[in-house]
């Protein structure tokens, strides 16, 4: 299970551990959005540490209609306690946890000032 908190704001964040291509470990926290359907978001300072293999790029259309040309990476993350290969847009945004990342699992969000978020993996039918 992945555990987070609902902010003052109103956000869903959860923590989460990225892998660096030499194998390092970064943790930092992400807020989940609905609205993005890929997997991750990560700031592209943070794609360079990790050193991630470039995939190609693509364009994304933001919450307030403009587009953004992002490159996509090859990245590792640490995900219901598993390395799991993922692609991760790099922008100049806060880190986001997109659909693609949630598929298969069950979200649950209380949501008031530091309530309780918990991303559980659905059993396998």
């Amino acid at each position: 299970m992945i555990c987070g908190v609902v902010t003052a704001q109103l956000e869903a964040w959860i923590d989460l551990i990225v892998v660096g291509a030499d194998g390092s470990h970064i943790g930092l926290s992400a807020v989940i959005d609905t609205g993005f359907n890929g997997h991750l978001t990560l700031p592209q300072s943070v794609v360079t540490k990790l050193g991630g293999r470039r995939l190609g790029e693509v364009l994304v259309s933001l919450a307030d209609g403009s587009e953004i040309l992002s490159h996509v990476f090859a990245i590792t993350v640490i995900w219901d306690g598993q390395p799991r290969k993922i692609e991760v847009d790099a922008a100049d945004v806060e880190p986001l946890v997109g659909m693609r990342m949630l598929k298969g699992h069950d979200v649950h969000l209380r949501v008031v000032p530091n309530g309780d978020v918990t991303v559980s993996p659905l059993p396998v039918e």
